[in-house]
């Protein structure tokens, strides 16, 4: 704060005589802090080139996302000299060997470090070749917040000239190209800020290549198809032509420990998107509105990711425990106006897609519904190659073998697979084969109940329904009635008078 602005306020504490607030404002407009026209005291130019000369402002508050893109650019700027420091993470390289924590080999190390960012003042920095200004200063009093006393800060951007806003806003969309920018091999992370209604940048990603996620390869093809075509540029040609929103979604479903999350951050890499998980949506001030504006302000070629949407609503009620004012019709509206930024892939994800209301699955908002089972044989002999390379065609065979010997008509998910796979690091081939009782002991210390196959279920069930079908071929007047035969002592059901469904058992002597 100026130092006039400072004494004044020393002037009206000792002041004892009680006086309105428009007599106050009247007397010292200095002390006014209900009202602002200006973004900064004039004062703070005093003594720079600014002082006195047009100039052009772009106010910036704190908590926006243009906030943190500036701030952390500035701080990165060699003239810089005025920091505040918080906690996070820093990539260390080459760390020294005898650390009981650094690798043997010297490799980075991500470390928890003070972390820079920018401190108050005057900054000055050059674009297009031109002087830009930067006033990052705190506003009014202390305030009380939830998490205790707090200054109210903003950024000001300062241009000379009385028309350059044009300028700065250039500046401003270079930086949120660069965030919004990936690569082959990064991608970042965003998750939305509900309170300040914008994406937060949480952190860059090394990609792992599609071949590193093991999936059916018809699955994989299947999807990595489809939305290669989507961006093909044809393909938007086509959606503009025919009126229909640009857009894709997919709904990965199934078995839990399938890859569904794995695959999702392949295809980032893969095509060179970043993921913006929406994990918000039970928030208390999460609302139709916020998750409008959550579609509205996705950042450019994006995946926008919304996990275990069953846990949201059951069918169109909301489950227990949800403190947001958001509604079954503001997710749906929410989903229709995903094409708002042209291009953008939703998925969703979920275990049981059974649970989800047809509404929110129904053609026009999921184009594609991919469903994850636990491992084929398949995907036992590709983990097994994927973590013993040198293993050869044969032994992926035996192991596979011996892995469907142990579950018998049981099957075992791709995470627990990949855990029994850590637990033999150390074994060789022939040792990882000979142990893969291994896979059951850790499931019932885990306390996990291994599913019965699903193909064997529905191969029963057509096997029943063929069976019916040949017994009311043979008896014309068994046509309604439901089949009799059974083992002994099970039930059987037959329809009786009026339709209704009769149970008998079966007594064989």
């Amino acid at each position: 704060m100026c130092r006039a602005a400072t004494a004044t306020l020393d002037a009206m504490a000792t002041d004892a005589t009680p006086i309105s607030l428009a007599a106050a404002v009247a007397r010292e407009p200095e002390r006014a802090l209900l009202t602002r026209t200006a973004p900064f005291e004039t004062c703070a130019l005093e003594g720079t080139p600014l002082a006195g000369v047009p100039i052009t402002t772009v106010e910036l508050p704190a908590g926006g996302e243009l906030y943190g893109l500036v701030t952390a650019h500035l701080a990165k700027q060699a003239s810089t000299s005025s920091f505040s420091f918080d906690v996070g993470k820093r990539t260390r390289r080459g760390t020294c060997c005898d650390s009981d924590d650094s690798d043997e080999d010297g490799d980075s190390e991500v470390t928890r470090a003070a972390v820079p960012d920018l401190g108050l003042g005057l900054f000055t920095f050059s674009f297009e070749d031109k002087p830009v200004h930067a006033l990052h200063q705190t506003m009014g009093e202390v305030v009380g917040t939830q998490c205790g006393a707090a200054l109210m800060k903003n950024l000001v951007l300062i241009a000379p000239g009385a028309n350059e806003v044009s300028r700065l806003t250039k500046f401003c969309d270079e930086l949120i190209s660069a965030a919004d920018s990936t690569t082959s091999s990064k991608f970042t992370v965003y998750r939305f800020h509900v309170s300040h209604h914008y994406w937060r940048r949480c952190e860059v990603v090394e990609a792992r290549p599609i071949q590193s996620v093991v999936l059916p390869a018809a699955l994989k093809a299947k999807v990595v198809d489809d939305l290669a075509d989507f961006v093909c540029p044809s393909t938007r040609k086509w959606y503009l032509e025919h009126g229909i929103p640009y857009k894709r979604a997919y709904l990965l479903h199934g078995a839990p420990g399938a890859g569904k999350t794995s695959l999702i951050q392949a295809l980032a890499g893969r095509f060179k998107r970043n993921v913006c998980y929406l994990g918000c949506l039970t928030h208390p001030d999460m609302n139709d509105d916020a998750l409008k504006e959550a579609m509205n302000r996705v950042p450019h070629k994006s995946i926008i990711v919304l996990e275990d949407v069953d846990a949201l609503f059951s069918g169109r009620v909301k489950k227990h425990g949800d403190k947001s004012a958001l509604t079954f019709s503001g997710v749906l509206n929410a989903l229709d106006g995903v094409g708002g930024c042209s291009g953008q892939i939703f998925v969703m994800t979920t275990n049981h897609r059974e649970l989800l209301d047809p509404a929110l699955i129904r053609n026009g908002r999921v184009d594609l519904h991919v469903e994850f089972t636990d491992a084929t044989r398949e995907q036992m002999k590709g983990l097994f190659m994927q973590f013993y390379k040198a293993a050869t065609a044969t032994q992926a065979d035996e192991f596979a073998d011996a892995l469907s010997a142990v579950l018998g008509e049981k099957t075992v998910s791709c995470a627990a697979l990949q855990h029994f796979f850590i637990l033999q690091r150390k074994a060789t081939i022939e040792e990882a084969i000979a142990n893969v009782g291994t896979v059951l002991e850790e499931a019932a210390a885990h306390g996990q109940a291994l599913e019965a196959k699903k193909t064997s279920a529905a191969a029963k069930d057509e096997a029943a329904e063929k069976e019916k079908e040949e017994d009311q071929e043979q008896d014309p007047k068994a046509k309604g009635t439901k089949s009799l035969k059974g083992k002994a002592g099970s039930p059987a059901a037959a329809t009786g008078a009026g339709g209704k469904e009769v149970h008998v058992h079966l007594h064989v002597d």
